[in-house]
Protein backbone atom coordinates (compact mmCIF):
# COMPACT_ATOMS: atom_id res chain seq x y z
CA UNK A 1 0.00 0.00 0.00
CA UNK A 2 2.70 2.07 1.01
CA UNK A 3 5.20 1.52 -2.21
CA UNK A 4 1.82 2.07 -4.34
CA UNK A 5 1.05 5.35 -3.01
CA UNK A 6 4.81 6.66 -3.22
CA UNK A 7 4.45 5.30 -7.06
CA UNK A 8 1.16 7.17 -7.48
CA UNK A 9 3.15 10.61 -6.00
CA UNK A 10 6.47 10.34 -8.10
CA UNK A 11 4.13 9.53 -11.06
CA UNK A 12 2.24 12.57 -10.26
CA UNK A 13 5.63 14.73 -9.97
CA UNK A 14 6.68 13.40 -13.02
CA UNK A 15 3.60 14.46 -14.83
CA UNK A 16 3.46 18.21 -13.31
CA UNK A 17 6.99 18.46 -14.48
CA UNK A 18 6.63 17.54 -17.93
CA UNK A 19 3.50 20.09 -18.16
CA UNK A 20 5.57 22.47 -16.47
CA UNK A 21 8.44 21.70 -18.94
CA UNK A 22 5.79 21.85 -21.88
CA UNK A 23 4.81 25.76 -20.74
CA UNK A 24 8.50 26.62 -20.03
CA UNK A 25 9.21 26.24 -23.77
CA UNK A 26 6.02 27.60 -25.23
CA UNK A 27 6.53 30.70 -23.12
CA UNK A 28 10.33 30.41 -24.32
CA UNK A 29 9.57 29.92 -27.66
CA UNK A 30 8.91 33.86 -29.12
CA UNK A 31 12.04 35.15 -27.50
CA UNK A 32 13.98 32.31 -28.63
CA UNK A 33 12.65 32.89 -32.40
CA UNK A 34 12.90 36.73 -32.18
CA UNK A 35 16.88 36.61 -31.05
CA UNK A 36 17.47 33.87 -34.25
CA UNK A 37 15.62 35.98 -36.92
CA UNK A 38 17.48 38.99 -35.53
CA UNK A 39 20.24 37.79 -37.38
CA UNK A 40 18.81 36.30 -40.24
CA UNK A 41 18.08 38.39 -43.52
CA UNK A 42 14.14 39.53 -44.27
CA UNK A 43 14.05 37.14 -47.46
CA UNK A 44 15.29 34.35 -45.25
CA UNK A 45 12.09 35.51 -42.16
CA UNK A 46 9.49 35.43 -44.67
CA UNK A 47 10.24 32.28 -45.95
CA UNK A 48 11.12 30.33 -42.65
CA UNK A 49 10.82 32.03 -39.69
CA UNK A 50 11.74 28.57 -37.71
CA UNK A 51 15.17 28.02 -39.61
CA UNK A 52 18.43 28.75 -38.46
CA UNK A 53 20.30 31.82 -40.48
CA UNK A 54 22.40 30.44 -43.11
CA UNK A 55 25.01 33.55 -42.33
CA UNK A 56 24.56 35.75 -39.16
CA UNK A 57 23.56 39.26 -40.32
CA UNK A 58 25.27 41.32 -37.53
CA UNK A 59 24.88 44.30 -39.39
CA UNK A 60 20.90 44.13 -38.83
CA UNK A 61 21.69 45.91 -35.22
CA UNK A 62 23.69 48.50 -36.29
CA UNK A 63 20.84 48.77 -38.63
CA UNK A 64 18.12 49.13 -36.46
CA UNK A 65 20.30 50.86 -33.79
CA UNK A 66 20.42 53.67 -36.49
CA UNK A 67 16.67 53.54 -38.02
CA UNK A 68 15.04 53.65 -34.68
CA UNK A 69 17.19 56.86 -33.83
CA UNK A 70 18.45 54.30 -30.46
CA UNK A 71 20.06 56.82 -28.49
CA UNK A 72 17.46 59.47 -28.52
CA UNK A 73 14.57 56.93 -28.21
CA UNK A 74 16.37 55.41 -25.33
CA UNK A 75 17.09 58.77 -23.36
CA UNK A 76 13.26 59.04 -23.95
CA UNK A 77 11.95 55.77 -22.74
CA UNK A 78 14.47 56.29 -19.23
CA UNK A 79 13.77 59.51 -18.53
CA UNK A 80 9.72 58.75 -18.77
CA UNK A 81 10.34 55.21 -17.44
CA UNK A 82 13.14 56.22 -14.63
CA UNK A 83 11.05 59.48 -13.21
CA UNK A 84 7.35 57.57 -13.61
CA UNK A 85 8.39 54.22 -11.29
CA UNK A 86 10.44 55.92 -8.73
CA UNK A 87 7.50 58.69 -8.12
CA UNK A 88 4.64 56.67 -8.24
CA UNK A 89 6.32 53.89 -6.13
CA UNK A 90 7.18 56.36 -3.33
CA UNK A 91 3.36 58.25 -3.75
CA UNK A 92 1.99 54.54 -3.57
CA UNK A 93 4.40 53.96 -0.41
CA UNK A 94 2.89 56.78 1.42
CA UNK A 95 -0.92 56.49 0.17
CA UNK A 96 -0.68 52.86 1.49
CA UNK A 97 1.16 54.43 4.98
CA UNK A 98 -1.99 56.69 5.50
CA UNK A 99 -4.53 54.14 4.77
CA UNK A 100 -3.25 51.49 6.50
CA UNK A 101 -2.15 53.16 9.55
CA UNK A 102 -5.59 55.18 9.68
CA UNK A 103 -8.21 53.09 8.62
CA UNK A 104 -10.39 54.15 10.74
CA UNK A 105 -10.72 57.60 8.78
CA UNK A 106 -13.51 57.17 6.63
CA UNK A 107 -12.21 58.59 3.88
CA UNK A 108 -9.65 56.14 3.87
CA UNK A 109 -11.76 53.58 3.18
CA UNK A 110 -13.22 55.51 0.04
CA UNK A 111 -10.58 56.27 -1.02
CA UNK A 112 -8.94 52.63 -1.18
CA UNK A 113 -11.98 51.42 -3.20
CA UNK A 114 -12.01 54.36 -5.66
CA UNK A 115 -8.04 52.84 -5.82
CA UNK A 116 -8.86 49.39 -6.09
CA UNK A 117 -11.36 50.65 -9.12
CA UNK A 118 -9.09 52.02 -10.85
CA UNK A 119 -7.22 49.00 -11.32
CA UNK A 120 -9.88 47.80 -13.59
CA UNK A 121 -10.37 50.10 -15.70
CA UNK A 122 -8.84 50.18 -18.90
CA UNK A 123 -6.54 53.37 -20.32
CA UNK A 124 -8.75 52.95 -23.03
CA UNK A 125 -11.71 54.06 -21.34
CA UNK A 126 -10.23 57.51 -20.51
CA UNK A 127 -7.46 57.95 -23.01
CA UNK A 128 -9.98 59.88 -25.84
CA UNK A 129 -11.25 62.75 -22.95
CA UNK A 130 -7.04 62.56 -21.74
CA UNK A 131 -6.24 63.35 -25.68
CA UNK A 132 -9.15 65.83 -25.99
CA UNK A 133 -8.32 68.11 -22.70
CA UNK A 134 -4.63 67.63 -22.94
CA UNK A 135 -3.71 67.15 -26.81
CA UNK A 136 -6.08 69.63 -28.17
CA UNK A 137 -6.96 72.07 -25.64
CA UNK A 138 -3.59 72.51 -23.56
CA UNK A 139 -1.68 71.79 -26.23
CA UNK A 140 0.40 69.20 -24.56
CA UNK A 141 0.85 67.04 -27.14
CA UNK A 142 4.68 65.46 -27.78
CA UNK A 143 5.51 66.19 -24.54
CA UNK A 144 7.16 63.62 -22.71
CA UNK A 145 6.81 65.33 -19.60
CA UNK A 146 2.94 64.64 -19.65
CA UNK A 147 3.17 61.18 -20.20
CA UNK A 148 5.45 61.10 -17.21
CA UNK A 149 2.65 62.58 -15.47
CA UNK A 150 0.01 60.27 -17.28
CA UNK A 151 2.18 56.91 -15.99
CA UNK A 152 2.83 58.67 -12.24
CA UNK A 153 -1.19 58.55 -11.95
CA UNK A 154 -1.99 55.01 -13.99
CA UNK A 155 0.79 52.57 -11.43
CA UNK A 156 -0.36 54.00 -8.72
CA UNK A 157 -3.34 52.26 -7.48
CA UNK A 158 -1.83 48.59 -7.67
CA UNK A 159 1.34 49.42 -6.20
CA UNK A 160 -0.67 51.07 -3.35
CA UNK A 161 -2.68 47.85 -3.14
CA UNK A 162 0.33 45.55 -3.00
CA UNK A 163 1.55 47.93 -0.09
CA UNK A 164 -1.22 48.18 1.34
CA UNK A 165 -1.25 44.11 1.88
CA UNK A 166 2.49 44.97 3.14
CA UNK A 167 2.37 47.36 5.87
CA UNK A 168 -0.46 45.51 7.51
CA UNK A 169 2.14 42.99 8.44
CA UNK A 170 4.26 45.33 9.83
CA UNK A 171 3.55 45.72 13.81
CA UNK A 172 2.20 49.03 15.03
CA UNK A 173 4.22 49.21 17.74
CA UNK A 174 7.30 50.29 15.95
CA UNK A 175 5.32 53.38 14.95
CA UNK A 176 4.37 53.75 18.60
CA UNK A 177 7.94 53.48 19.59
CA UNK A 178 9.01 56.34 17.09
CA UNK A 179 6.17 58.46 18.25
CA UNK A 180 7.47 58.05 22.10
CA UNK A 181 10.61 59.24 20.93
CA UNK A 182 9.67 62.56 19.61
CA UNK A 183 9.58 61.30 15.81
CA UNK A 184 6.68 62.79 13.75
CA UNK A 185 4.74 60.12 11.00
CA UNK A 186 6.57 61.49 8.30
CA UNK A 187 10.27 60.62 10.18
CA UNK A 188 8.38 57.40 11.20
CA UNK A 189 7.66 56.73 7.99
CA UNK A 190 10.86 57.78 6.08
CA UNK A 191 13.86 56.10 8.46
CA UNK A 192 11.65 52.98 9.89
CA UNK A 193 8.44 51.62 7.65
CA UNK A 194 10.16 52.69 4.07
CA UNK A 195 13.44 50.51 4.72
CA UNK A 196 11.38 47.53 5.39
CA UNK A 197 9.17 47.96 2.73
CA UNK A 198 12.60 47.04 0.42
CA UNK A 199 11.35 43.50 -1.04
CA UNK A 200 7.86 44.89 -1.80
CA UNK A 201 9.50 48.20 -3.34
CA UNK A 202 11.30 45.88 -5.71
CA UNK A 203 8.52 44.05 -6.75
CA UNK A 204 6.72 47.23 -7.34
CA UNK A 205 10.00 49.06 -9.13
CA UNK A 206 10.27 45.96 -11.43
CA UNK A 207 6.17 45.72 -12.72
CA UNK A 208 5.84 49.21 -12.66
CA UNK A 209 9.15 49.59 -14.78
CA UNK A 210 7.74 46.64 -17.56
CA UNK A 211 4.45 48.14 -17.70
CA UNK A 212 6.04 51.87 -18.20
CA UNK A 213 8.93 50.65 -20.68
CA UNK A 214 6.57 48.86 -23.29
CA UNK A 215 3.51 51.15 -23.34
CA UNK A 216 2.48 51.74 -26.56
CA UNK A 217 -0.96 52.89 -26.41
CA UNK A 218 -0.31 55.93 -24.07
CA UNK A 219 3.09 57.27 -25.58
CA UNK A 220 1.46 56.81 -29.11
CA UNK A 221 -1.90 58.85 -28.11
CA UNK A 222 0.57 62.09 -27.44
CA UNK A 223 3.82 61.50 -28.84
CA UNK A 224 4.50 61.51 -32.99
CA UNK A 225 7.62 63.76 -33.63
CA UNK A 226 10.47 61.53 -34.10
CA UNK A 227 12.47 63.55 -31.43
CA UNK A 228 10.42 62.49 -28.95
CA UNK A 229 9.10 59.20 -29.55
CA UNK A 230 10.08 56.50 -27.09
CA UNK A 231 11.45 52.88 -28.38
CA UNK A 232 8.33 50.66 -28.79
CA UNK A 233 7.13 53.35 -30.98
CA UNK A 234 10.18 53.64 -32.72
CA UNK A 235 9.81 49.96 -33.80
CA UNK A 236 7.26 50.64 -36.06
CA UNK A 237 10.02 53.00 -38.29
CA UNK A 238 10.43 49.33 -39.93
CA UNK A 239 7.13 49.33 -41.10
CA UNK A 240 6.07 50.98 -44.75
CA UNK A 241 2.70 51.44 -46.40
CA UNK A 242 4.12 48.61 -48.76
CA UNK A 243 6.84 46.29 -46.84
CA UNK A 244 8.42 45.74 -44.22
CA UNK A 245 11.96 44.93 -43.06
CA UNK A 246 11.27 42.43 -39.84
CA UNK A 247 15.35 40.96 -39.80
CA UNK A 248 16.61 44.64 -38.39
CA UNK A 249 12.84 44.71 -36.44
CA UNK A 250 13.67 42.09 -34.84
CA UNK A 251 17.23 43.03 -33.69
CA UNK A 252 15.34 46.74 -32.93
CA UNK A 253 13.36 44.61 -30.20
CA UNK A 254 16.02 42.75 -28.69
CA UNK A 255 17.94 46.00 -28.28
CA UNK A 256 14.48 47.25 -26.52
CA UNK A 257 14.33 44.00 -24.27
CA UNK A 258 17.65 43.87 -22.87
CA UNK A 259 17.64 46.80 -20.11
CA UNK A 260 13.99 45.40 -18.76
CA UNK A 261 15.47 41.70 -18.71
CA UNK A 262 18.51 43.13 -17.16
CA UNK A 263 16.70 45.17 -14.08
CA UNK A 264 14.07 41.97 -13.82
CA UNK A 265 16.73 39.18 -13.43
CA UNK A 266 18.54 42.03 -10.99
CA UNK A 267 15.17 42.08 -8.78
CA UNK A 268 13.97 38.57 -9.47
CA UNK A 269 14.41 37.03 -6.21
CA UNK A 270 12.44 39.64 -4.54
CA UNK A 271 9.34 39.70 -6.58
CA UNK A 272 7.70 36.47 -5.98
CA UNK A 273 8.18 37.64 -1.98
CA UNK A 274 6.82 40.80 -1.63
CA UNK A 275 3.78 39.78 -3.96
CA UNK A 276 3.16 36.73 -1.94
CA UNK A 277 3.69 39.36 1.45
CA UNK A 278 1.30 42.10 -0.39
CA UNK A 279 -1.46 39.98 -1.01
CA UNK A 280 -1.20 37.68 2.25
CA UNK A 281 -0.28 39.97 5.03
CA UNK A 282 -3.41 42.15 6.76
Amino acid sequence: MKKSKMKKARNMRILVFIVVLLLAILFVMPFFLVILNSFKESAEFVANPFSWPKAFQWGNYVSAFNTMNFAQAFLNSIIICVIATVLSSVLSAMNAYVLTRYSSWKINKAVFMILVAAMVIPFQVVMIPLVKIYGSTLGLANNIWIVTFFHIGLNIPFPTFLYCGFIGGIPEELDEAALIDGASSEKTFYRIIYPLLKPITITCVVFTALSIWNDYILASTFLSVKEVKTLPLMTYSFLTTHSADYAPMMAGLVLMMLPVLILYLIGQKYIIEGIVAGSVKG
